[in-house]
């Protein structure tokens, strides 16, 4: 006769909290054997063997969450979305911000757009639920408002940088730098104390504000110009490098005077340039973005620079935030070199420097966004490869007027760069 199927044993769901007290029986004790702690919890041996093995993950659930109550840990159906959802969110919480249902929602279908799986996630009520569940968000009343406000421990957020968040997109500094502190004790001049630094307060260049260099910043002067860079310019065998001009990095700016001037000016440069170059073939006109493939797999989570730009969905290939802003787009010839790249640096990883010395370039002239990051990094490249560097003062902007006058007045001329007034370059242009 054959034999009748062993009925299946009856599965029994267990607690996050009672795995974490099967670990820490075994941990306490290890003569304790498996087949002890199965007869005193009711399970299978094999059962136990499972939830010692992964000890790690039992030992680290707090035993006052959600999570530990919990019977069941399915892994989420996508947790791209939910790592990059979650790291924003204790971003945002962790400056005061609340944080409405329907603002996570629109952050999760954000993020899932950027990962190319917008068709396939819709980001449920259900969703948003158990996602507040699996990472231990509660809620609590919006202040003010009949939102519900998310609330979590304070979390740190990345150095030098400012917030955004999700109720309004107000500017961040993506490329934190550091300015030098003054060193009072020695003199009551603003000398400069070199090799100590603390993160920016990013103050917009041109502001009013105190800097922390003092109210009346000038340059100190500690080295003297190299005579090598006494103000002159040749435009022969000169490249002009247009940097960052793009529709997301000016948007993460704050709208100021200032940052409009700079704007004005970088065209009417980008203009002169390609007028100038219809009657002279020894200028070279590039233009250089900061892109990323769509799911950002270029950006490491150990690059402070570009983690924000992913969490919030910037510079994406083919989008309109990647593309040039109007009246700084290269034209559609092979006379226009458009370089992209994924780092500050212009030279990294990119063919910027066989371009020009294929073309027989010995000078380069930077304008661009952030002086701090793009101008800087690739300044410093430029250095290395013994090229001759002139940064144009007006169409460099930096989001700390410190960091802009610092870099000008002190450290591209003690380097051998020329920080030269646009207007000087114009002329020659003509």
């Amino acid at each position: 006769m054959p034999q009748e199927p062993k009925p299946k044993k009856k599965r029994v769901p267990i607690t996050a909290l009672t795995k974490r007290n099967i670990c820490i029986k075994k941990r306490d004790n290890a003569k304790l054997r498996d087949e002890d702690l199965a007869r005193e919890y009711g399970l299978d041996r094999s059962t136990i063997t499972k939830i010692l093995k992964n000890r790690e993950k039992w030992l680290a659930i707090d035993p006052n969450s959600n999570n530990a109550k919990q019977k069941t840990q399915k892994s989420p159906k996508f947790p791209q979305i939910e790592e990059s959802l979650a790291t924003w969110l204790d971003m945002v919480l962790g400056e005061g911000a609340a944080v409405s249902d329907m603002q996570l929602q629109e952050k999760a279908l954000e993020i899932a757009q950027t990962y190319g799986i917008r068709n396939e996630f819709q980001a449920s009520n259900g969703w948003i639920s158990k996602f507040k569940l699996r990472h231990q968000f509660r809620s609590g009343e919006s202040p003010g408002a009949g939102d519900v406000s998310l609330q979590v421990n304070q979390q740190p957020t990345i150095p030098g940088t400012s917030v955004l968040s999700p109720a309004e997109h107000s500017y961040v500094n993506l490329f934190p730098t550091t300015y030098p502190h003054t060193n009072s004790k020695a003199n009551q001049t603003n000398t400069l104390s070199l090799g100590t630094s603390t993160p920016s307060p990013f103050i917009p260049y041109g502001a009013s504000h105190p800097t922390p260099m003092g109210t009346s910043y000038s340059p100190s002067r500690i080295y003297p110009i190299p005579s090598s860079i006494t103000p002159n310019f040749s435009i022969e065998n000169t490249a002009f490098l247009f940097c960052d001009y793009q529709n997301d990095i000016i948007g993460m700016n704050q709208n100021s005077q200032t940052l409009n001037q700079f704007l004005s000016r970088s065209r009417q440069l980008f203009r002169a340039v390609h007028q100038a170059r219809q009657k002279r073939n020894s200028i070279t006109s590039v233009s250089i973005g900061t892109s990323f493939r769509p799911g950002y797999p270029e950006v490491s989570p150990n690059n402070q620079n570009f983690v924000l730009l992913k969490l919030y969905g910037r510079l994406i290939e083919g989008t309109k935030g990647a593309e040039f802003i109007d009246g700084l787009v290269p034209a559609e010839t092979e006379d226009d070199i458009v370089i992209k790249k994924r780092r500050l640096d212009a030279f990294y990883n990119t063919d910027l420097k066989m371009i020009l010395e294929s073309r027989n370039i010995k000078h380069i002239v930077l304008a661009g966004i952030n002086t701090g990051g793009v101008i800087l990094s690739t300044t410093r490249s430029a250095c290395d490869m013994d090229f001759r560097i002139t940064v144009v003062k007006e169409c460099c902007f930096d989001g700390s007027e410190t960091v802009q006058n610092v870099l000008m007045d002190e450290i591209f001329p003690r380097q051998g760069i020329a920080a030269m007034n646009v207007d000087v370059i114009l002329n020659e242009l003509r």
